[in-house]
């Protein structure tokens, strides 16, 4: 087989493997990606003490702020099966549809521009002694292209998980978006979603040493064999670290694809810094990470997932 046609297929591959894995942890994970949403935003707030008496039936106080995990994760599943009764089962997978069909394509554009990128930028001597700015270069790389390509999609997608009536449709939701901000409301929150850069540079740096640290190069002609728990504690490291660092730009992402109102009737998110101010003032610290236990509920499995299945299917395919 020729030089070039290899590489066509390794590139199929890196492209099938991550929209396989991005579908699958998609599916098992949307109710809590719809919780996180509405966490993220000004309609859900679980430290506010009457919003969690109302959400799971309790009068007398117990829970406050500072409440341990059990009671958080009560306070979480209380929550779904409150969305069950009131909006029906089918609310836990809002914004299924959009997710689907940005996230597969974005996951498989995703593994191709980092591993593309990685690629090429191993051919360059002044990357051969610094690993770790080839890594956080391929993450800047891929995650800016695929941010901004399908920001769109996201902002659809958000609005479908904050709205608690089941009318909501997205060809509604892209009239009503483009009748009153034009077009440029697709772009919402996109400043976010470049400073949500870094946090792609945290994971993979932190995740390409580990793999090194712990021998991961999943290569059958190596003669190893597939280390999936290594794998596991190489993602939840990488993700735990990145998340927990950059975790405030996903509640400010959210909050400026809302149309909130200050009292002079503008729109009271406008920029990134300006949003970021607000939050913090208004709500602390406990706004500024809005929904941040829910998001490691969430993300730690399907992270997992994505890269098990990932690495696994190159694994299996690719024997270089």
């Amino acid at each position: 087989m020729s030089t070039g046609s290899r590489t066509q297929q390794k590139a199929g591959l890196h492209l099938l493997a991550g929209g396989i894995g991005a579908a699958v942890g998609q599916c098992l994970t949307c109710p809590l990606d719809v919780v996180q949403t509405r966490l993220q935003s000004t309609h859900l707030n679980f430290n506010n003490i009457a919003n969690v008496n109302a959400i799971i039936g309790s009068t007398n106080g117990v829970i406050q702020v500072h409440r341990p995990i059990p009671a958080y994760f009560q306070i979480l599943f209380g929550y779904m099966k409150h969305m069950c009764a009131t909006e029906g089962f089918s609310s836990l997978f809002k914004g299924l549809s959009p997710s689907l069909f940005g996230i597969v394509p974005i996951k498989s554009i995703y593994f191709f521009c980092y591993t593309e990128a990685k690629n090429r930028f191993s051919q360059k001597k002044v990357f051969h002694k610094r690993p770790h700015f080839m890594h956080s270069m391929s993450a800047v790389v891929a995650q800016s292209i695929v941010g901004t390509v399908t920001n769109p999609v996201w902002y659809v997608k958000t609005k479908l998980q904050l709205n608690r009536t089941t009318s909501a449709s997205i060809v509604r939701i892209v009239y009503n978006g483009y009748q009153k901000h034009g077009f440029k409301c697709f772009f919402r929150g996109l400043s976010a979603t470049y400073v949500g850069v870094l946090e792609s540079v945290i994971y993979f740096v932190i995740y390409e040493e580990l793999k090194r640290l712990m021998k991961l190069n999943n290569r059958r002609t190596t003669g190893e064999n597939f280390q999936p728990m290594n794998l596991v504690c190489a993602t939840l490291l990488s993700k735990i670290t990145a998340t927990t660092v950059m975790y405030p730009h996903e509640v400010i992402r959210t909050r400026l694809r809302q149309d909130v109102k200050d009292d002079l009737g503008r729109l009271k998110y406008r920029n990134f810094m300006q949003a970021l101010r607000t939050v913090a003032k208004e709500e602390g610290r406990y706004g500024v990470y809005g929904g941040f236990g829910t998001s490691l509920v969430r993300q730690l499995p399907y992270t997992v997932v994505i890269f098990l299945t990932y690495e696994g299917i190159v694994f299996l395919v690719d024997g270089d």
